[in-house]
């Protein structure tokens, strides 16, 4: 019988990376969490309870910021590497554009539903999930990430509705951990369920885009 094949399918990485500076990288970020590091013109309008940064934070020159830019590049690099088929030649052609920023996410905090465009893949990194145990598992900040597919769902029987995760079309609800990376195709719209915890809620984002060295000089 003719194996059956994942077509379409939608590349999702989630790992964990430790880094010797996550503390100093935690209170760097609480400590610029302050008006004049504040994203003004935000794409979209954030919940009062969430802190936005402006969209340059892995250039800020700090050396916790700095080593996570190196970091978060380096898990960005297998997956485009893997998920293109370039070998090492090929991968060192690239050039990385990015806009990076950092939310705290306060008692109350979510996002709604968005995915990023003008950007090729997108990046979260959890630096501080809150606290540990959040009132109850609706009040725990998780992410949620939708199939990207509009009319997966159109039709629902008892042949379809429970397909394996491969295949299924249910969304994908997590909660990351300390120093979870997790990396998928910017067009994949995803949102933040509201966080109950008194704790806040740290996390690291990026967009990244892409040009070839060689575009770069004859352009």
């Amino acid at each position: 019988m003719t194996t059956l094949n994942r077509l379409w399918a939608t590349p999702f990485y989630r790992s964990r990376s430790s880094t010797d500076r996550a503390n100093a990288l935690r209170d760097y970020i609480l400590a610029n969490a302050h008006g004049a590091r504040r994203k003004r013109d935000s794409p979209q309008r954030a919940h009062p309870a969430v802190f936005e940064s402006r969209f340059d934070f892995l250039e800020w020159p700090d050396p916790a910021v700095s080593e996570l830019k190196q970091i978060l590049q380096g898990h960005l690099s297998h997956v485009v590497k893997n998920a293109c088929g370039l070998d090492d030649a090929a991968l060192q052609e690239l050039r990385f554009n990015s806009h990076s920023w950092f939310h705290v996410t306060r008692k109350g905090g979510f996002f709604q539903n968005h995915n990023h465009p003008l950007a090729s893949w997108s990046l979260i990194y959890c630096v501080d999930p809150g606290d540990a145990e959040p009132p109850n598992e609706f009040e725990a900040g998780h992410l949620v990430f939708q199939d990207p597919r509009s009319m997966a769902s159109m039709y629902l029987d008892t042949a379809n509705r429970q397909m394996v995760r491969d295949y299924s079309f249910d969304a994908v609800r997590l909660r990351p951990s300390a120093g979870e990376v997790l990396i998928f195709p910017a067009y994949v719209r995803h949102s933040v369920e509201p966080y109950g915890g008194s704790a806040p809620r740290i996390t690291v984002a990026a967009n990244y885009w892409f040009q070839t060295f060689e575009g770069v000089k004859s352009g």
